[in-house]
């Protein structure tokens, strides 16, 4: 994907956010595994960095991303790191302790896993519309924001 940093710390303006990535369409983008799910979640990765410039990822993603390639796929620190620099352009925010205290009432809300729910405080937090996952029911809305499962017709 080849994409620069665009500056500074990598962070956006919170308004400017419309898509959050949760950590399966960063793995998907960098593995092999599924040649058809890591087409298009580098499609979309590469159109949210180079047209719509309206993806953001959090540390969390970042991290969980970094946790399964070195600890699932044995993925050498090296690459994780081309990769990790590739992504930097959409890391948008840390996770807070607002995000944090605020996944505890997703969670409840829509009896889902407690890493599901900070990636929906987090997408609230920087005023997202979509979230693009594979781990939330596609079509439902989370608290305004719209999951998207981008491979929910691949079998």
């Amino acid at each position: 994907m080849g994409v620069e940093p665009r500056g500074g710390n990598g962070e956006k303006d919170e308004v400017s956010a419309m898509r959050f990535f949760d950590t399966n369409v960063l793995i998907y983008a960098a593995s092999s595994q599924d040649p058809r799910k890591s087409a298009i979640a580098c499609e979309l990765i590469q159109h949210a960095l180079e047209v719509n410039h309206d993806g953001v990822i959090s540390c969390q993603v970042m991290t969980e991303f970094v946790n399964v390639m070195q600890g699932r796929f044995k993925v050498p620190a090296a690459e994780i790191d081309e990769w990790v620099s590739q992504f930097y352009p959409l890391l948008a925010t840390e996770v807070t302790m607002d995000a944090v205290r605020n996944a505890l009432y997703v969670k409840e809300e829509y009896g889902i896993q407690y890493y599901d729910a900070l990636i929906v405080a987090t997408a609230e937090k920087l005023h997202c519309h979509e979230i693009v996952t594979e781990d939330l029911n596609d079509g439902q809305v989370y608290r305004g924001m719209m999951a998207i499962n981008p491979f929910k017709d691949l079998a």
